[in-house]
């Protein structure tokens, strides 16, 4: 009787993990609309928190990408950027490849390969920005 109840205990203990997994795989979806931009592009915002504005940019093998942000300042604030392959925010991480310049308030790369890249913009504690973007 006790081994029933230990593997009975065992498989509801297994169920819990694999809702418990299911919710936090679901907590991480990038929900947010991509804004599509187009080359030459000015970009528009108010952001801060933990939230993220998101942009999507198409650019050809070759291409060079350049972008920079500025914003309205007040106290300590700060807004900045990240160019990123991956269509979700929480899971990408910044492009290999291109230079930041300015105190991180520009980027310019060479693409590598032909696709979608994305932009998300992020400020603490909140920022008016303004975000530009160049593919040519």
């Amino acid at each position: 009787m006790q081994n029933k109840l230990k593997k009975n205990f065992m498989l509801l203990m297994a169920a819990v993990m694999l809702l418990l997994a299911a919710n936090l795989t679901q907590a991480q979806a990038d929900n947010t609309a991509k804004k599509r931009l187009y080359s030459p592009a000015t970009a528009k915002g108010f952001i801060g928190g933990e939230s993220h504005d998101s942009y999507q940019i198409h650019a050809r093998k070759g291409q060079t990408m350049t972008v920079r942000i500025s914003w309205r300042r007040k106290d300590n604030n700060r807004a900045e950027f990240t160019v990123s392959e991956s269509p979700n925010f929480f899971g990408s991480a910044p492009v290999t490849f291109g230079k930041a310049s300015d105190h991180d308030k520009g980027w310019r790369g060479k693409i590598p390969k032909t696709g979608n890249y994305y932009l998300y913009v992020v400020a603490h504690p909140t920022a008016h920005y303004t975000l530009w973007v160049t593919v040519k």
